[in-house]
């Protein structure tokens, strides 16, 4: 009888099993069309007794992901049972203007980090978690990070990669000094990915929800060299990246409010050099991960870099307004040269208010305005930059659209080789595709 009861048992368990529900979908976006824009750089040093002219720059192309960045992903969510499911998502960033379908080099200019793996695959996101309803979830690998999504929440954009979005930055350059990129890099603005990261998120509680974000790459070795040194026998001290965040809403009937920080720091206390060919396997170049030559790979460097968002909407039916602030502090904590000392800072603010609305079922509108400011310890430099953006979307279908953007954005300044003078206009008319 015994025996009989636990076989019943085990089919049962089995039985369980099988009915466990599991899927995986594939999903991306296509943004193609035509991409203008026309610019002006203040200052530019270049032969003698021509420094501080304006230089202007006029860029025209049959690009893409003007609306949004093109890209490809899985995801998938297997039933555990018990109200448990674990979750997977994998993204990668498409490029159908290139002979190469994906990939790419850009780097945080600020961090000094890349997602660049030594291979043509732009790696967006890529992660696995698990999740418990009326709790939460947590998960691990690349993600975005907290104020991304709080501003992705409360942006009358959308997110989109023309200029004229003072909190947004997206991935288009109109000056001189940087060129049509895919999408994949982190903008001045704000960190939008974070690696090796683990993140948690509440469930809707009366309203509330709340997150954060902790990331770790570190490793520490014997010091065996001053810091510094780029000799061929340098070695030792830290290579050490890591990051923590926090954010929280709240949903009350047509009211959306969301705030967010978050804190990175990435320290070299040596320069990394190479005797003879070696690998890159920090996190501090565009070369990460892949094989180089004998060379110093990045100088010693300790940068603190502290962000922060805060955003709302309110639907009012016929519109949705939006408004957000940005701020953003990154501090050198290394003497890097005798000019450029410890504690020098770079300080990022900006604010803009927008609106979006459907003007016809199949017409929808938006437009933002929004100002801030720049200022730099170590030079003593102070810019303000002032920008807008108008746009709209025709639906042929749910997943078919076209799309008419444009943005400008003006720089002043109120000390020398603040980017005086700086300013552009951009354009784009393209068609949107989601699958």
């Amino acid at each position: 009888m015994k025996k009989s009861l636990l076989a019943v048992a085990a089919i049962g368990a089995f039985a369980s099993a099988a009915q466990a529900q599991s899927s995986v979908t594939v999903y991306g976006i296509l943004d193609v069309g035509y991409i203008g824009s026309n610019a002006r750089e203040g200052t530019v040093a270049s032969a003698a007794g021509q420094n501080n002219q304006v230089q202007k720059i006029q860029k025209s192309a049959f690009g893409q992901s003007a609306e949004q960045t093109s890209r490809l992903g899985f995801k998938g969510t297997e039933d555990l049972g018990g109200g448990a499911s674990a979750f997977f998502t994998v993204e990668l960033g498409l490029t159908p203007q290139n002979s190469n379908l994906s990939g790419g080099t850009a780097e945080d200019r600020i961090q000094k980090t890349t997602n660049a793996s030594g291979s043509t695959i732009d790696n967006r996101q890529s992660f696995v978690g698990l999740k418990k309803n009326g709790i939460g979830q947590f998960a691990f690998g690349r993600q975005y990070t907290p104020v991304f999504n709080t501003g992705a929440a409360t942006s009358p954009g959308q997110y989109n990669n023309i200029i004229g979005d003072v909190v947004y930055l997206g991935s288009s350059s109109v000056y001189g000094s940087g060129s049509t990129v895919n999408g994949n890099n982190n903008g001045l603005g704000f960190t939008n990915r974070a690696s090796n990261s683990l993140t948690a998120q509440s469930d809707n509680f009366a309203g509330f929800v709340v997150g954060g974000m902790y990331s770790m790459n570190n490793q520490n070795q014997t010091e065996i060299a001053t810091p510094g040194t780029t000799s061929a026998a340098a070695g030792g001290g830290n290579t050490n990246y890591g990051g923590w965040g926090l954010n929280g809403s709240f949903t009350w009937q047509k009211l959306y409010v969301g705030v967010a920080y978050q804190s990175f720091k990435t320290q070299y206390n040596t320069g990394v050099v190479g005797g003879a060919t070696i690998t890159n396997v920090g996190s501090a170049a565009s070369t990460t991960g892949q094989t180089i030559p004998a060379s110093a790979l990045f100088s010693a460097a300790q940068i603190s870099d502290k962000q922060t968002l805060a955003g709302a909407t309110y639907d009012f039916g016929i519109l949705k307004a939006y408004a957000q602030w940005v701020g953003r502090k990154v501090q050198n904590d290394y003497v890097t040269s005798a000019t450029v000392g410890a504690g020098e800072q770079l300080n990022r603010n900006a604010q803009q208010i927008g609106v979006r609305s459907y003007i016809t079922p199949t017409v929808e509108a938006w437009a933002s305005v929004g100002t801030g400011k720049v200022k730099a310890t170590y030079n003593a430099a102070t810019s303000n930059f002032f920008g807008y953006q108008l746009g709209s979307n025709y639906y042929l279908s749910k997943r078919t659209n076209l799309y008419a953007i444009y943005g400008q954005q003006q720089t002043s300044s109120t000390s020398a080789n603040a980017g005086a003078g700086m300013g552009a206009n951009q354009y784009a008319v393209g068609v949107r595709h989601t699958f």
